[in-house]
Formats: structure tokens, sequence, C-alpha cells
């Protein structure tokens, strides 16, 4: 089996996004990618959306399997759609500031400012070496939005590693 035309599948994915009209944003490694000094190799797709029932019969409808992630008795936070070789998790924005990232994306794209914001709250390595990359890249920033995310999340020491 061949691997899928990434932005073949990824226009599939924002195809049913818009169809069922969610207000939605690509996160993560892709987003990032789109700031950075050089882009770094990603496998999956992680976008954020407003939850509407219809996105999972959407995804299903599609081919794809979905899992709902939520705690009991809770809406969901995440939907994890996976057909084949394809990995989507969708984040629900459950907590102001997924809802505030979201309002402020751009061409369906989280800002760089809040890549910078979700990649510091993961923390992970490459999630940190795309914050030192989008700062490499001279992207013109709104630090004082991220100051008061960072001073929310309590991630000062993180940031001040990369703050320019």
């Amino acid at each position: 089996m061949s691997e899928p035309d990434p932005s073949a599948w990824i226009a599939s994915i924002a195809e049913i996004l818009d169809d069922v009209g969610v207000d939605w944003a690509i996160v993560g490694a892709l987003a990032a990618n789109r700031y950075r000094s050089t882009p770094r190799f990603t496998t999956d797709l992680d976008a954020m959306a407003t939850f509407d029932p219809e996105l999972v019969h959407r995804f299903k409808g599609a081919g794809y399997d979905v899992t709902v992630v939520s705690d009991p008795g809770e809406l969901p936070h995440m939907l994890r759609c996976r057909r084949g070789s394809e990995a989507v998790d969708i984040l629900i924005p459950i907590i102001e500031y997924q809802r505030v990232a979201l309002a402020r994306s751009q061409d369906h794209v989280l800002t760089a400012e809040d890549v910078v914001i979700h990649k510091l709250i993961a923390g992970r390595r490459r999630d940190l070496d795309d914050v030192r990359s989008i700062i490499e890249a001279g992207a013109d920033l709104d630090l004082a939005y991220i100051d008061e995310w960072v001073d929310v999340w309590e991630l000062g020491e993180r940031w001040d590693q990369f703050r320019p």
C-alpha cells in the first residue's frame, strides 16, 4: 500500500471540517512549519475544531476509525481519526486559551504566537525545537500576548530560554 499524498488527505480533512461548518485551524507541527526557519517532517495532522457530533459521522463516512476522547459525563476534548497510515487528531477547545487561540487563527492555521504557546505547554524536545526555530526565523511576534499566556500557564522558565 502506498503512502497517501499528504496534501490530498489534508485537503479532504479541510473539506469535512468546512462542510460540517465548524471553526477549525491546523495546530502542531504543520502549523509550526508555517513559521519555522526550516520545516520539520511530521506524519500526522493536528487540528483544533469546535465540536459538532456530525464530525464523528462524517469522518466515519470517509472511512476513518474515530475514537472520541472524553472524560466521563463531559463533552469530547479530542477526536482521534485513523485511516490506514493517515493520523488526524482533532482537539476540541474546552478551555479559554484554546477558544482564544482558535478565534485568532488565520487562514485555518494558528498564529505564530499561539503555536509558540502550544509548543511551550507541550514542552517535548521537538516542541521546544519548534519554538527555537520560530524565534530564529524572526517571526514578528506579539510578545505581550505570549507573556500573558506564559504567566497563566506558569511557563516563565521555559519561555525565558527562547524569548527574544
